[in-house]
């Protein structure tokens, strides 16, 4: 059983706390005012994540290795999380309601560890759609040597029916896995949820609690989309992948205590599609593609 990060790490995740607390509240208490579908940005200057939480990141990832004197790229939501959802507000929409599909970052350059870093946030895309609402949403890290170092794209959407996607059933046939080339499994436990809910600040009790999971329409607790994401994106470069950029789509939530396996395809000889599968090759949890550097 691996350690659990130190829950006295939310010390350092007011910001943070304090955007959940209040999309609690809007769930309680929901606005009545329309959404607005118009682009917005912001920007930050001299951010300086915290050295203690970045490391505690690596270390729970198990690749503090891999990281001398920089940052994880996917710990972006760790500095820009608050922001977004300040530009979300602004628009009027329901927080509480808002799904994560997805990510896409291109890593132009490493983002260096105690040095000031500079953020472009930006909701540039909204649509209505019949059954939903999609809204893209953009970070753009710059460092003091390097602008656009890291750009990250969200795909989320807002459901107009109140029935939970996450409940869906889903086919349960067998996906067919001899054209795919085998990376890892990997046990996601309850201990990753926790940990990643110390270090960013994201307590959503259907990470924390089977009791309110099931509540909500689950089988029980989830882990968090981009949790998932850092432990997929190490395992492709525990496997030499010197990725320059991915783009993924949460197809099926992981419920805790359960298997995952890693598969990738080649298409070209720097593209790569990926496929995280369930441990029985019944669902998709993960798919997308990613790109690499020789």
């Amino acid at each position: 059983m691996q350690a659990v990060a130190n829950i006295r790490l939310l010390r350092h995740q007011k910001e943070m706390l304090k955007t959940i607390f209040q999309i609690f509240f809007k769930w309680l208490r929901p606005s009545k005012g329309a959404i607005l579908l118009s682009k917005l940005q912001c920007s930050n200057h001299n951010i300086l994540p915290k050295e203690k939480i970045v490391l505690a990141y690596h270390q729970w990832l198990q690749c503090h290795q891999r990281y001398h004197k920089t940052i994880a790229p996917h710990l972006f939501p760790l500095w820009s999380y608050p922001n977004l959802f300040k530009l979300g507000e602004k628009l009027n929409l329901p927080l509480h309601k808002v799904l994560n599909q997805g990510c896409k970052m291109i890593i132009n350059h490493d983002i260096p560890l105690n040095s000031p870093l500079n953020t472009k946030i930006e909701i540039f895309d909204m649509k209505d759609l019949p059954s939903k609402y999609r809204i893209n949403q953009r970070i753009t890290t710059s460092t003091k040597d390097h602008h656009d170092a890291l750009i990250s794209e969200i795909y989320a959407v807002i459901l107009k029916d109140t029935k939970s996607i996450l409940s869906k059933k889903r086919k349960s046939s067998k996906i067919d896995t001899d054209s795919l080339t085998f990376l890892a499994r990997k046990k996601i436990q309850k201990a990753d949820a926790q940990s990643y809910a110390y270090l960013s600040g994201d307590i959503n009790p259907i990470h924390l609690s089977q009791k309110i999971a099931k509540l909500m329409g689950l089988k029980g607790s989830i882990m968090h989309g981009f949790g998932l994401f850092a432990m997929i994106y190490e395992i492709l470069k525990e496997n030499n992948f010197n990725v320059t950029e991915i783009d993924i789509k949460f197809l099926a939530p992981v419920y805790l205590e359960n298997d995952i396996e890693v598969f990738i395809q080649a298409k070209s000889e720097n593209q790569y599609q990926l496929r995280v599968l369930d441990s029985e090759h019944k669902v998709t949890h993960l798919g997308g593609s990613f790109k690499i550097k020789h």
